[in-house]
Parts: C-alpha cells; sequence; structure tokens
C-alpha cells in the first residue's frame, strides 16, 4: 500500500493590519495638511481684515530687543491740534515719570510726520523711522523715574525732530526756517550732563518753539 505524505499547509500572515496602518497613515498625512491650509487662511484673513481703515504702523525695536508698534498719524491739522493742546500750559508739568515729555514728544512726531507726508519727503528723508526713534526714545524715559540719561534721550528726539521739520522745509522752500533755526538752537541747549528736572526751562522752551514752527507750516 502506498504511503501518502500529508505536508500542513503553511498559513500567511493577514494583510489587514498593513491595510489599516496605511489608512492610518493617510488619515495623518490629511489631518496635517489640512491644520497647515486653515492656518495660512487665518493669517491671510487677520491681514486682510486689520488692512481696511487702519492708519498706517510703524514697527521698531525697544532695548530689550522687543517690538513695538507705533501708528502714524498722516492728518497733520488733527496732529497739530493734538500736540498744540497738550504744550498749551506747561506750568508744572514735567515730573519724575516724564508723562508730560513723553506725550509731547509723541505728538510732535506725529506733526512732523504728516507734515513730511504731505510735502512727499517721508519716505526719501527716512521720516518714518525718524519718528519711530523719537517714540521708541519717549517711552524709554517713561521706565526708569532714576534713570540719569532722560535728557540724553529727549534731546536726542529733539534733534530729530528737528531733522524731520528740516528736511519739510528745504522741500516747501524754506517755509518757517528761521523758526526751525531757532527751533535747532533750543534742542542744542538741552545738556546731556544735566538732569531733565534742572533744566525744564531749555525743554519747556524747545515745546514752545515747536508750537511757533507748527503754527507756521502749512
Amino acid at each position: 500500500m502506498a504511503e501518502i505524505r500529508i505536508e500542513e499547509k503553511k498559513t500567511t500572515g493577514s494583510i489587514w493590519p498593513w491595510i489599516i496602518g496605511l489608512l492610518l497613515l493617510g488619515l495623518i498625512i490629511w489631518g496635517v495638511s489640512e491644520a497647515f491650509d486653515e492656518s495660512d487662511e487665518v493669517v491671510t484673513e487677520e491681514v486682510m481684515e486689520n488692512d481696511e481703515g487702519v492708519a498706517p504702523v510703524a514697527q521698531g525695536v525697544d532695548e530689550n530687543n522687543n517690538y513695538n508698534d507705533y501708528e502714524v498719524n498722516t492728518d497733520y491739522a488733527s496732529a497739530k491740534e493734538a500736540y498744540l493742546a497738550t504744550t498749551a500750559n506747561m506750568e508744572g508739568e514735567m515730573g519724575l515719570d516724564h508723562e508730560f515729555t513723553h506725550k509731547a514728544l509723541t505728538e510732535l512726531a506725529d506733526a512732523a510726520s504728516a507734515l513730511a507726508v504731505s510735502a512727499g519727503v517721508d519716505e526719501s528723508a527716512d521720516t518714518g523711522e525718524k519718528a519711530q526713534r523719537v517714540k521708541q526714545l519717549a517711552e524709554e524715559i517713561t521706565r526708569d523715574p532714576m534713570a540719569s540719561d532722560h535728557a540724553d534721550k529727549i534731546k536726542m528726539a529733539s534733534m530729530l525732530i528737528v531733522e524731520m521739520l528740516e528736511d519739510v522745509s528745504q522741500a516747501k522752500n524754506n517755509e518757517a526756517g528761521d523758526a526751525i533755526s531757532k527751533l535747532r538752537q533750543e534742542a542744542q541747549a538741552m545738556t546731556a550732563e544735566t538732569l531733565t528736572l534742572n533744566q525744564k526751562e531749555n525743554v519747556r522752551s524747545f515745546f514752545g518753539q515747536a508750537r511757533t514752527v507748527l503754527n507756521e507750516m502749512s
């Protein structure tokens, strides 16, 4: 009688784990792709929403390398009126917090920027960067009431404003030229070595002469 050999059938592994694994991988890739697309859409929408009806914004870096945004006022009439209102009565306005000086410098920078825009010299004369630097210095003097470099920073800001106004004056055939020359003298009269509170009159004189300049500029 012939011997019949019976071989045990070899079983192969199931392919279902592979199929499930590929499906899960596909879902993960799809999910990541959708997340990136949604993020791009959100950023685009935010930029477009902020772009309508909002004044231009200048960006600067403070002493701690943090970015600050400064709104640029391009309406000279309103910027001028704001500065004139702030500096209408300067008696007793200057204290250790330097809030008055901060506000006056900021508003004066706005007025000078608006003048530069109207004269068409804002970009060629780097007016935006100068105004941005003035506002940065104005913020810095309010951070530490006991710091000894306030006068230096106020003088630096004042000289930058003078430069901005000089650029506008030259573009307008030396309009208010004499008043701006006097303004430069007032800025130069401030000394970095003397505490601001000990030279209040110099700072007030500068702001007062700036009023004259703005009133003479069209």
